[in-house]
């Protein structure tokens, strides 16, 4: 019986070799051209924030009312990507069902962690919490997440984001250049260690934690049964 001959990989001849690195150099225009049409995608449209804002004594953003019998604090770093979807998929229906109606009083704890984009991510936020627009600031930053410390909350695309969402462009190219929230940053970011934050997002609700991005019925379930012990 004869043995079946070894397969072999055949060769590009030397016909085809200028086909081929043409053909190479166009899947790479191309994708490049994808990647930049990504990177500098419109953000996402920020929706209208219809329920009480303003800041806790110690500078955190909160919205609700602070006469709630339910308090959640949520721990995020803005370079954090499920971080990103828990603001897209959890925070819209928590400000729905309980935020409006007052049963909820919500706090964020900035919590940066993931690099010096994070920090300066959370000084621009402190910056646009000052003119009265944390949560819409919040949301463009999210929205424009491109991966850690790649160089895009720039401080020029973090003015860019204040711009889009309303800010008084000047005031706020003031506030971050001048390095006011530094200090503030770094504070939130020990306070949040000496709690036994270890990554983002981390949730407190009434005091108990829950770390990691969970279906927006656990938390809906978890606050219900909550308020239904009177609590």
């Amino acid at each position: 019986m004869s043995k079946r001959p070894p397969k072999t990989t055949r060769a590009a001849s030397p016909r085809q070799l200028p086909v081929l690195l043409i053909a190479a150099a166009v899947l790479g225009a191309a994708a490049l051209i994808g990647y930049q049409l990504w990177t500098n995608r419109p953000a996402a449209t920020v929706a209208a924030v219809d329920y009480p804002t303003g800041l806790t004594p110690d500078g955190y953003p909160y919205k609700g009312s602070p006469d709630a019998k339910i308090v959640i604090e949520e721990y995020s770093d803005f370079q954090c990507p499920v971080c990103a979807r828990y603001t897209r998929e959890v925070a819209p229906r928590l400000n729905e069902k309980y935020v409006k109606s007052g049963r909820v009083y919500y706090i964020f704890r900035y919590f940066p962690f993931l690099g010096p984009e994070s920090f300066r991510a959370t000084e621009a936020a402190a910056c646009a919490a000052e003119q009265g627009k944390f949560w819409e600031y919040e949301q463009i930053v999210f929205a424009n997440q491109r991966g850690e410390n790649m160089g895009w909350f720039s401080d020029e695309r973090l003015i860019g984001f204040a711009a889009q969402v309303g800010l008084d462009r000047g005031a706020f190219e003031s506030c971050l250049l001048s390095g006011k929230y530094q200090s503030f940053a770094r504070s939130a970011a020990d306070a949040g260690r000496q709690r036994g934050v270890r990554a983002t997002p981390t949730i407190f609700i009434n005091g108990e934690r829950i770390e990691g991005l969970y279906d927006v019925t656990f938390y809906e379930t978890y606050i219900d049964t909550l308020l239904q012990q009177g609590q």
